[in-house]
């Protein structure tokens, strides 16, 4: 008798699962997918919030395992300047603008990236520049890879206040 009650919950539950997961998967299927710039958009948000934490292990994620620039340096190099960045400084707060972001197939784009970096946080541009901040232009070179927009060239050079909107 105990066993009959058991496997009648059982399939009641089952039932009930197989009614709902049609409907759980076409709700899922109905939301509107991101473009390939609102998925840049939040990589490059991701990556500011790992390199405001000085989180290496977290910031290296962005950068492709096979990163190599025009001056020659590979993704251990690159790593090597954020680490003593990281080091070098106790607290980072950045400021970001998004320039182009140039989408040149469905896998691959080139953003044009400025950012701010203090040791306090800015609430806006103006700010940023009156505590005279490093400012740099990233030219970005960018490459989807099994769902992850990834950083698999880059260059930068400093910025001033003209760069920035």
């Amino acid at each position: 008798m105990l066993f009959s009650r058991y496997s009648g919950r059982v399939s009641g539950r089952l039932q009930l699962i197989l009614l709902l997961m049609p409907a759980a998967l076409l709700l899922t299927g109905c939301g509107d997918e991101q473009s390939p710039e609102d998925r840049i958009r939040e990589m490059l948000s991701a990556a500011e919030t790992a390199a405001e934490e000085r989180s290496l292990m977290d910031f290296q994620d962005f950068v492709a395992e096979d990163y190599k620039d025009e001056k020659g340096r590979i993704k251990s190099q690159v790593m090597r300047v954020a680490a003593g960045y990281f080091l070098r400084n106790k607290s980072i707060h950045i400021l970001t603008q998004v320039g182009n972001i140039d989408l040149l197939d469905e896998n691959r784009a080139r953003v044009e990236l400025f950012v701010g970096m203090t040791g306090q946080p800015a609430a806006d541009v103006e700010q940023l520049f009156s505590f005279r901040a490093d400012l740099h232009r990233f030219d970005l070179q960018l490459e989807e890879r099994d769902g992850r927009w990834e950083v698999v060239s880059a260059g930068w050079r400093r910025a001033n206040k003209t760069d920035f909107r």
